[in-house]
């Protein structure tokens, strides 16, 4: 699988918009970020911005991210699976473990509010967690394939 590179352009000190399309394999599945994509890269709290990084190691996961809340996911991945999604890309991107999981704590935490109703499938979003169907183990156990024990 080709690998592109994540092409992004600031539109001010907060916003950056990606350039190209830009395609994210997790093991064989495509998440495709379309050109257009507005993104504001790591969101964090005004007062933790001297220790974090809006942009740097962890904005690939970062937009990824922001693009599996937004509107226009239609992969069908839900919420709990798009933070395990920047936990792992975060990882591979060789952010720090201490790092990482406050990262991941904080859109486990305060995610739900950023959620945003999906043009077509939404997935299980955290439905599933209780869900006993064999669809749902189904869907979940292909995940974990993918992302593996995080």
């Amino acid at each position: 699988m080709m690998k592109n590179k994540l092409k992004l352009k600031k539109v001010n000190n907060i916003f950056s918009v990606v350039l190209e399309d830009y395609t994210k394999y997790i093991k064989d599945f495509p998440i495709i970020i379309p050109a257009g994509f507005r993104t504001d890269g790591a969101s964090i709290p005004l007062i933790l911005r001297p220790f974090f990084e809006r942009y740097g190691k962890n904005t690939e996961a970062a937009v990824i991210h922001d693009f599996l809340y937004s509107k226009f996911n239609s992969t069908g991945i839900n919420r709990e699976l798009a933070d395990r999604i920047f936990l792992f890309i975060l990882k591979e991107n060789g952010v720090s473990w201490r790092v990482r999981k406050m990262m991941y704590e904080a859109v486990r935490m305060f995610g739900d509010i950023f959620w945003e109703k999906k043009i077509q499938n939404e997935g299980y979003r955290n439905k599933a967690i209780i869900d006993k169907s064999e669809e749902a183990k189904c869907y979940y156990s292909e995940w974990e394939k993918k992302l593996g024990k995080l």
